[in-house]
């Protein structure tokens, strides 16, 4: 496959690549070859990237105390943010003028255009800022003696020149598309030294390529994995590659649809299936979970983060020890209005809604990060804040202590060399604020593009570009349309078409475009022994035809096979339904039954969910709450009714409530209610908080009005308990209050602040279970029972027996839904886990994952 390699390398022979990954194919097909012709041990090949040999050479170079200091990517890239600063200030488009300038800095310095070239062409206001920025950031260099990864071309040339290199006696060049004029110039130098150059033969293609079209890019995608998958299966040994336009655009949606087809069911099978397909692009590194994580840790250390950030750390294993506690309080703190919350803040919540004992471990982990945090220096070296952002996510024991696999190993591997790469900066950044540290190490983890290698990987997903060079057993090419092919050139903007033209710059011309994009595309079709090209008909709506740069490579008549679809598709027709004989067991003497008296309603209208909420301890997860949520208005509403009535006034006391007294009275409760919400709060969350103090306000004076008009009571408990028993089911209560009459008995009062509810129906049936269940509980004797309806729109009491309803037929009333509750009781407590088929799509899709609800309802019709 690779002929030349062998001789290449004898006699000390070094092999100069265009990219890393070709260095590194070259390097493991050499090894291959020396155990196949049965070494066990052998010279270590020198087969070394363009930009990597260029650091060596200048890192060997004979009297390296006088050479220029070399400057890292983020080094340069803090250059260049302060030499465009002082031009055109800190806009939110600095980065990508970074990128642009620093792009445009290394094309003139491997075309061998001088600044003073860049200045005289000048034609337009960028051009001439461009040039500005870029005298400026030279005369940085120059001034500190400091060469970046741009000019390392132009040194290790003079080095040549001044025989300061030792080199090998022979070069072989590989996998460059371009010539550049510095490479041709190092080229030459080193002739000129005796050193014998030569660049490895150019693949022809060993057959024309067949041409195949799709109705879709997706459909075309995954016919190319299933055809990489074709040929392994025929030769287990061979390397395949698949050539897709964009994947650095939509890597994602690409890799997707090209795994579908080559390995069907990775979504759920071995983690081999998933390794199978080897990703030349990777993602973004701040993108990967374990590094998100870290970076949003780092930011609250500076900073506030929102609710959803916030909920973001609590529910991560990648961050302290026990994890159970700390989602309990995420699914709380959804139930809060949304806010910027500070780690003090957070702290000071878990106090007070008891879950510091639970949460122990991340509440002392919060408060040493809060300690730290306050102590943080005014400014410090680039090295220093590199120690302190280990140490701090160490300190929450970041990235957890589950066992590594080998891509999460590369990723933590990375990071640790990136905060190696962020240490450096004291180089060109002597000291920096809080923000500016983590800002600056947010900005370089965006930056840094990252791709976990693949063991063993026989299908390899790339662009165009990154296959210069390489052999493969098979070639799959797509998108081979007009739209692609010639891709759109892309000359610099930050210098004039006139300079770019003079010194034959990339894409300087559309000829010089074409030239390269059908140099391209043949290097491509004779990459591989087996070559198929492929596009889609349409793409975006937009009706696509095949590049006329491919018609000379072409042989046969294009063929369109069928689409080899998606896999969840074929399970569709092996489908066999099984009953299992798997009954859910009776409840248990000491089982513990969550819900309350909302288990039994459930099971009176769908068992099944008093199984998964009762039994199982389901819960379902909200949405961030944004505002006050109608949750957290109810329970405002109920502390503020408890501290009004916490005193158990009789009705003849709380008809004497007037004036300033009731005023006093309201206020109290009021802010008894609202003391610990309105602490750490934001401007708009204050208002919005005074807007609901008046409004319950005006509900708990017109509430007084109300129960004052009813009749004689006392009002004997507020916000107790009490347990209510039925065979081995156990449930714990809470009742809003109840009321003592004269003669002893009681009257049970719920208070609801949702939609208005009825207690009992026309038909006199109970429509709530909710206090009847407590009426069973009570020791006392119960003659009524109410909802009280707390709402904006009404004050109301609606309720059964004394004061309500014909007492006569209160027992009968109690007497049947006691039969009810005891049959809904039995049930539960055998297993009973049926499903309401009545009841309608949205009541039930909350948990139609679990229940089946839909495919229920449409087997029965």
């Amino acid at each position: 496959m690779y002929d030349w390699l062998s001789d290449s390398l004898n006699n000390s022979g070094t092999v100069v690549t265009g990219n890393r990954r070709l260095a590194r194919a070259l390097g493991e097909h050499f090894a291959a070859e020396q155990l196949a012709v049965g070494k066990k041990a052998w010279r270590s090949s020198d087969i070394v990237a363009w930009q990597d040999w260029l650091v060596s050479l200048s890192n060997n170079a004979i009297h390296p105390e006088d050479l220029p200091t070399r400057i890292n990517a983020q080094q340069s890239q803090v250059l260049w943010e302060r030499c465009l600063q002082r031009e055109v200030g800190d806009g939110p488009n600095i980065r990508t003028l970074v990128r642009l300038s620093r792009e445009t800095r290394q094309r003139l310095a491997d075309w061998q255009v001088s600044i003073s070239d860049v200045a005289r062409s000048a034609l337009s206001e960028d051009h001439r800022v461009f040039a500005s920025v870029l005298g400026r950031y030279l005369a940085i260099l120059e001034r500190e003696n400091w060469v970046d990864e741009a000019g390392l071309g132009t040194l290790v040339l003079q080095l040549i020149l001044d025989q300061r290199i030792e080199l090998s006696r022979h070069y072989t060049f590989v996998g460059f598309e371009r010539q550049r004029p510095i490479m041709t110039a190092i080229h030459d130098a080193m002739i000129d030294a005796g050193i014998t150059v030569t660049t490895a033969p150019v693949a022809e293609p060993k057959d024309q390529c067949s041409l195949r079209y799709f109705d879709n890019s997706a459909a075309e995608l995954r016919s190319a994995g299933a055809w990489a998958r074709q040929q392994i299966n025929r030769n287990p040994e061979a390397r395949i590659a698949i050539i897709a336009n964009g994947l650095e655009r939509n890597s994602e949606i690409i890799v997707r649809q090209v795994r579908e087809g080559a390995t069907p069911g990775w979504q759920h099978g071995h983690q081999s299936l998933y390794n199978a397909v080897n990703v030349s692009y990777g993602r973004r590194l701040s993108d990967f979970p374990a590094i998100a994580v870290a970076l949003l840790l780092l930011r609250w250390l500076v900073g506030e983060l929102s609710s959803t950030d916030v909920g973001v750390l609590l529910r991560s294993p990648l961050l302290g020890e026990e994890t159970a506690s700390r989602s309990r309080f995420e699914l709380r703190l959804r139930q809060l209005p949304s806010r910027r919350w500070t780690p003090s803040m957070i702290t000071a919540e878990l106090r007070s809604q008891g879950d510091g004992g639970n949460a122990g471990d991340w509440a002392a982990r919060l408060a040493a990060f809060s300690k730290r945090r306050r102590e943080l220096p005014k400014s410090a070296a680039p090295a220093e804040w590199a120690v302190l952002i280990d140490d701090v996510l160490r300190s929450f024991a970041w990235p957890g202590h589950d066992s590594l696999d080998s891509a999460d190993f590369q990723l933590i591997n990375r990071w640790r060399e990136l905060l190696n790469e962020y240490a450096r900066l004291g180089l060109v950044s002597s000291t920096m604020s809080p923000r500016a540290a983590i800002a600056r190490l947010d900005t370089m983890a965006s930056d840094i593009v990252f791709q976990p290698e693949s063991v063993n990987a026989r299908i390899h997903l790339m662009g165009s570009l990154e296959a210069s060079g390489l052999r493969f057993d098979g070639t799959w090419i797509s998108g081979v349309t007009t739209a692609n092919w010639p891709p759109a050139g892309a000359p610099s903007a930050l210098v004039s078409r006139r300079l770019q033209e003079e010194h034959g710059m990339p894409d300087c011309t559309p000829a010089d475009t074409l030239r390269y994009a059908r140099r391209v595309l043949g290097s491509l079709v004779a990459s591989g022994d087996r070559v198929v090209c492929s596009y889609s008909l349409t793409e975006d709506d937009a009706e696509q035809t095949v590049s006329d740069l491919l018609t000379p490579l072409l042989s046969g008549i294009p063929a369109s096979p069928a689409d080899s679809g998606l896999y969840a598709a074929t399970l569709l027709d092996n489908v066999v339904a099984i009953t299992v004989q798997d009954r859910v067991p009776p409840v248990a003497a000491g089982e513990k039954i969550s819900g309350g008296a909302g288990t039994i309603q459930r099971q009176i209208r769908d068992p099944v969910t008093a199984f998964i909420h009762g039994r199982m301890g389901a819960r379902l997860i909200y949405p961030q709450a944004i505002g006050i949520p109608a949750s957290m208005r109810g329970n405002l509403i109920h502390d503020a009714l408890y501290k009004l009535y916490i005193d158990l006034p009789a009705s003849d006391v709380i008809r004497s409530w007037q004036g300033e007294e009731l005023a006093a009275r309201v206020e109290a409760a009021v802010d008894f209610a609202f003391a610990r919400h309105e602490r750490n709060t934001d401007a708009v969350l204050q208002q919005l908080l005074l807007l609901e103090r008046q409004r319950i306000s005006g509900l708990l004076h017109e509430f007084v009005a109300v129960d004052g008009s009813r009749g004689k009571f006392k009002v004997s408990g507020v916000e107790g308990t009490f347990e209510f028993v039925a065979g081995n089911i156990r449930l714990p209560l809470r009742f809003d209050r109840i009321d003592t009459f004269d003669n002893g008995e009681i009257a049970i009062l719920d208070y609801k602040t949702g939609k208005t509810k009825q207690l009992v129906g026309r038909d006199q049936e109970a429509q709530e279970i909710q206090l009847f269940v407590y009426a069973f509980a009570a020791d006392a004797v119960v003659s009524a029972l109410a909802l009280v309806n707390v709402d904006s729109r009404e004050i109301a009491f609606d309720g059964v027996g004394r004061g309500y309803t014909n007492v006569d037929d209160w027992p009968d009333l109690l007497r049947r839904v006691k039969e009810q509750i005891t049959t809904a009781c039995n049930e539960l407590a055998g297993g009973d886990v049926r499903i309401n088929i009545e009841q309608g799509i949205v009541t039930a899709r909350s948990l139609n994952l679990l229940t089946r609800y839909t495919e229920l309802r449409h087997d029965n019709g």
